[in-house]
């Protein structure tokens, strides 16, 4: 019995180890990765192509079962300007070392605007901006054995404001597999590519192979819009609400080309701006390929026709 017990604390006791050098060396990948990131910015600081910008941070987290990877107490420097922004902490789930996953998230938390910035702008912008923290959440998934691709995004600014998207895609298979094969290249591999003149023509050509199913957005305003041109008119910077109100007003009713479901909807909205829906469906998912080359545009030659080949819907409040 006792030989039993023993054994058995040997086992978890080298469990434990094992989890906690594999979650060890997840961390110091992280780490690395950060290191390779701040190395290219200076690399492409140095040819002019971006600032010198730097990212520092307090600690890194892993946790290699639940594929959840953590980096708080992040700030963003820039040559020349000091530190600009700081983010309480950025969650990855789903990540591969080297490779990538068929579904992930990522959370950010937390980004503000530094106070080195903020001492920059006139006292009551500074006020303003100081109160203002942007959190985000994004989401995807893969199937590969139909070549569909989701994916979601929620920019939220406190709790008064929200941008929030999320689009089905189909025939991804030649974007996913260029993706999975740049991922699967190391950090320096990786940069040579997306610097080279080739890159953005290869992203492209494996995205138009592509195509769209579906999509929605949501607006959704709880008193920031109305902060937001306040503070602009206080300094300045824009007409007050009300002017911004009618002159938008105008410019719909204006606009023939509106359908009369969709100009209501807007003027709904702007009159009391709380939410706004947009969704678009397609009967047949819409072909990249057709965009680009313009075929579709034969086809859809008022705006009519386009609203009833998207099944465009708009919804207010």
């Amino acid at each position: 019995m006792n030989k039993l017990v023993v054994g058995a604390g040997i086992v978890v006791v080298a469990a434990a180890a094992g989890f906690y050098y594999a979650n060890s060396q997840a961390e110091n990948a992280i780490k690395e990765q950060i290191e390779q990131a701040n190395k290219s910015y200076a690399e492409m600081a140095a040819t002019g192509l971006m600032p010198a910008i730097s990212i520092g941070y307090q600690d890194v987290s892993a946790n290699v079962l639940t594929s959840s990877y953590s980096v708080s107490g992040i700030d963003v420097s820039v040559a020349g300007m000091g530190q600009v922004a700081t983010i309480d902490q950025v969650t990855a789930v789903g990540l591969k070392p080297k490779g990538l996953a068929d579904k992930g998230s990522a959370q950010l938390i937390g980004a503000k605007v530094a106070e080195p910035m903020l001492a920059m702008l006139p006292p009551d912008m500074s006020a303003f901006i100081q109160g203002v923290a942007l959190h985000a959440d994004y989401s995807y998934e893969y199937t590969p054995a139909t070549g569909e691709l989701y994916f979601s995004q929620d920019t939220r600014i406190n709790d008064e404001f929200s941008l929030a998207y999320n689009f089905s895609f189909a025939q991804m298979q030649e974007l996913w597999a260029f993706a999975r094969d740049m991922s699967e290249k190391t950090p320096e591999e990786q940069q040579q590519l997306t610097m080279s003149d080739s890159y953005m023509t290869d992203v492209m050509a494996n995205l138009v192979k592509g195509a769209l199913k579906s999509g929605e957005l949501v607006v959704t305003n709880n008193g920031f819009i109305e902060r937001l041109v306040e503070m602009g008119s206080a300094q300045g910077q824009m007409p007050p609400l009300d002017a911004l109100k009618g002159m938008a007003l105008m410019a719909i009713t204006a606009d023939e080309n509106l359908p009369l479901e969709m100009k209501e909807s807007l003027t709904t909205f702007i009159n009391q701006p709380e939410k706004l829906q947009v969704n678009v469906s397609f009967a047949e998912p819409l072909s990249f390929e057709a965009v680009q080359s313009g075929a579709l545009m034969t086809e859809l030659q008022t705006p009519q026709q386009m609203i009833e080949f998207a099944n465009l819907k708009m919804v207010a409040n």
